[in-house]
């Protein structure tokens, strides 16, 4: 139970990350969009890719504490959630890029939010001091 906390706590802090990420590629395509620099049509699609990237990593989360819960062993079980969630993944962005009708820069702007908390993640870990 006692080194179990630490690992909630490190992928809570890896939530934040990616909702931070989510919200600064938001924030930044906002103020590119009042500057004139950018076109209001990339903030649906950026909105629809950070939604997706959240959901995919709360997924993954779920996917991982309940394959290490049960003393560190993986399963089949593991193996076919983690396929089925990245065939659902793949699904859900070939629909949106097919018939969503939203501005492809602005969806893989969103979608690396995901990419964006981790690497803060990385890097914040990597200013601590028992790293």
């Amino acid at each position: 139970m006692g080194r179990d906390a630490p690992d909630r706590l490190s992928l809570r802090a890896l939530t934040n990350r990616i909702f931070l990420s989510a919200g600064l590629i938001l924030g930044g395509i906002g103020v590119a969009v009042a500057a004139g620099a950018a076109n209001v049509s990339l903030l649906p699609g950026a909105v629809c890719g950070a939604g997706i990237a959240c959901g995919n990593f709360f997924l993954i989360r779920k996917i991982l504490e309940r394959a290490f819960s049960g003393g560190g062993a993986v399963t089949k079980g593991f193996v076919v959630q983690y396929a089925l969630k990245f065939l659902g993944l793949i699904g859900v962005v070939y629909l949106v890029v097919r018939y969503g009708g939203f501005d492809l820069l602005g969806f893989l702007l969103g979608l690396s939010s995901l990419f964006l908390g981790i690497l803060l993640e990385a890097l914040a870990r990597s200013f601590e001091p028992n790293a």
